[in-house]
């Protein structure tokens, strides 16, 4: 009796390979234009028969190539090429102007001279509210504070092309909410919009409360529903979560809470080593 022949099968690329192919394919497109900035990427069906593979590869890899930056997805939305390509940096060398004698935060003047470099601009939108504060940001205030309200100063940060409309805000990049306990900030200028110039910092400094000690958290996480809102992401995306606790004089003065998408923003820190 003859055995059974063996069974010839063309080599096919694995499911692996085929995801990066088509990966790859996506961030070349991006590159060199073929999906512009902003645009609606084509239907997932539509991308498989571009490119020669099938949907749940396509979708595979346009989740990948979002985690990376280079896309924004939302659940019955669709994927959309990033309005920004490049990685904002936030560097620790601005976390204290020293030439204020560390009145003033400097980090939004570092946040606007990074954003210049890529030929964008900041457009902050302050508001001012009193609200009780998230159970972590009252431990921080202090324990007798988690049954109180603090004021709390939020901004939401968008970047936009230099040369964009007033009408257009940009991509939303940053939400920023500082806590200040009542007994400091109320019916001071502090309740005012927006704090100027000299930021929360410089107005806490005015009443007396200069901050000289500080501790900054880093996490990553999933978004909120209203987070991933705001910044135009799915909740499977991730945020840089950062806690920075402000001291003066032996108390806690502030608790700033910052989200950015973790995959627009790289963190940078630097010291110098004792001697």
């Amino acid at each position: 009796m003859e055995p059974y022949p063996l069974l010839m099968t063309e080599a096919r690329p694995s499911a692996t390979s085929e995801f990066r192919r088509v990966a790859q394919l996506l961030r070349d497109g991006i590159g060199d234009g073929t999906y512009p900035r902003g645009e609606r990427l084509p239907a997932a069906a539509v991308l498989a028969g571009d490119l020669g593979t099938n949907r749940g590869t396509v979708e595979r890899a346009v989740r990948t190539v979002a985690a990376e930056g280079l896309l924004t997805t939302r659940k019955g939305s669709g994927a959309f090429v990033s309005r920004i390509l490049e990685r904002i940096t936030r560097r620790s060398g601005a976390l204290l102007d020293k030439q204020s004698g560390g009145e003033a935060d400097g980090t939004r003047e570092a946040v606007d001279a990074e954003l210049r470099t890529m030929g964008l601009v900041a457009r902050r939108f302050p508001s001012v509210r009193t609200e009780r504060p998230p159970q972590d940001v009252a431990l921080l205030l202090g324990r007798k504070q988690s049954a109180k309200q603090a004021l709390a100063c939020e901004t939401r940060v968008y970047a936009a092309a230099a040369e964009a409309p007033p009408a257009d805000p940009g991509t939303p990049v940053e939400l920023i909410c500082t806590y200040l306990p009542l007994d400091i900030a109320g019916g001071t200028a502090l309740e005012h919009h927006d704090p100027g110039p000299m930021g929360v910092r410089g107005r806490l400094a005015k009443l007396g409360h200069r901050p000289t000690e500080f501790v900054e958290t880093v996490l990553v996480r999933a978004p909120s529903d209203e987070e991933a809102e705001f910044l135009g992401i799915d909740v499977d995306n991730r945020v840089i979560h950062l806690t920075q606790t402000a001291w003066a004089g032996g108390r806690v003065v502030a608790v700033t809470v910052t989200v950015l998408p973790a995959s627009l923003w790289s963190l940078s820190y630097q010291w110098t080593a004792g001697a």
